[in-house]
């Protein structure tokens, strides 16, 4: 059945203004201002209609983590506009409990909007934004063989400081996983050796990661931080956490990201987590005994990512890059991240001031 929806339809490159976009059993057929002469003809005139999001870094829904239930977490993202998503599982997670949950990631692909899973961890620097201890202290081929065996991890973060980790980013890298890095102090070396053994992502930069100090700086001069040491490398991608108060990410700091990479290896993210009980704000917020606060990922949803960065000012075009288009090209995934003739109809529908409508 042939089916066209019009609006204003968003490219990877600009918005085609009261426009068309046809789509016949789930694939885009034609994109344009004609109008289509056979089929329905839906509108939504005023309105985006953009590719759906894509969200590679996600534990959680309002009420559940993928840990617990999975299948719930997949809808209610799918819900407010995210087609495609990787389930993410944190260092915490115990190593029997973890091959568990990849195999709960296997039955959803194919029947729901999960198309994989993310590991965050468990190889990370404890003292960067991780919590006390962790599972195993070094890389264990023993056991994260088992995880790339599962055939589900699309995606790995690891510390490059831990020794061990450039081998273990090398098997990860051969078996077609993408390797990240993140919740690090790495120095420009560790970060430069991870680059050449296959990493290719930061994860969600600016966040849970600092400096290592280099013996040769003096007083009043600055050493490279980790997420600097990232920007100096080719090709990588780069997470984000948009929440609307720009608390994860300042935008200031978001533009420098993107004035030095490119917007086009900028990934927008919601890392959500179950919620710390504040309806009125989209990120977690927890205090220990002693009154300090630390952030714990966010409630976000990736609707409400692509309105904070339509808010910010970035134009729809650019909202869909980051919030779609780039995360497709990091995992390679050819047949989808953005409206063209081919491509899966993986659409949603915002209002003018990019408030999500519904998936299509």
């Amino acid at each position: 059945m042939q089916v066209s929806y019009k609006g204003n339809i968003v490219t990877k490159e600009k918005v085609l203004t009261d426009s068309f976009v046809t789509v016949e059993n789930g694939i885009i057929t034609y994109i344009g201002k004609d109008r289509p002469k056979d089929g329905e003809i839906v509108d939504y005139s005023g309105k985006y209609v953009m590719p759906g999001f894509i969200d590679i870094h996600c534990h959680a829904s309002a009420l559940n983590m993928a840990t617990d239930d999975p299948k719930e977490v997949a809808e209610y993202h799918k819900s407010h506009g995210t087609t495609s998503m990787l389930l993410t599982y944190y260092r915490d997670v115990p190593h029997e409990k973890l091959l568990t949950c990849l195999e709960q990631v296997k039955g959803l692909i194919g029947k729901s909007n999960v198309i994989g899973a993310h590991l965050e961890g468990p190889i990370l620097n404890a003292s960067r934004g991780t919590g006390s201890g962790l599972p195993q202290a070094f890389p264990d081929k023993n056991k994260y063989v088992k995880y790339i065996e599962s055939g589900v991890v699309k995606q790995w973060t690891s510390s490059p400081e831990v020794d061990g980790v450039a081998d273990m980013i090398k098997d990860i890298s051969a078996a077609g996983i993408v390797p990240a890095i993140g919740h690090s102090d790495a120095s420009y070396a560790q970060v430069k050796e991870a680059y050449l053994a296959g990493a290719r992502l930061t994860t969600h930069m600016f966040d849970a990661m600092g400096t290592t100090k280099d013996e040769s700086t003096m007083g009043g001069t600055e050493d490279i931080s980790f997420g600097e040491a990232c920007m100096l490398m080719d090709d990588m991608y780069y997470e984000v956490i948009c929440d609307k108060n720009w608390v994860h990410v300042k935008k200031e700091k978001l533009a420098l990201l993107i004035k030095t990479v490119g917007i086009d290896r900028v990934i927008a993210i919601t890392d959500s987590f179950l919620s710390d009980g504040n309806v009125e704000s989209d990120i977690n917020v927890f205090y220990e005994a002693d009154g300090h606060a630390s952030l714990s990922g966010s409630k976000l949803t990736m609707d409400k990512v692509a309105q904070n960065l339509f808010n910010a000012g970035y134009s729809p075009a650019e909202v869909a890059k980051m919030t779609s288009y780039n995360a497709a090209k990091l995992l390679k995934l050819a047949d989808r991240g953005e409206i063209a003739v081919g491509k899966r109809a993986d659409l949603v529908v915002l209002s003018e001031n990019m408030q999500f409508v519904k998936v299509l």
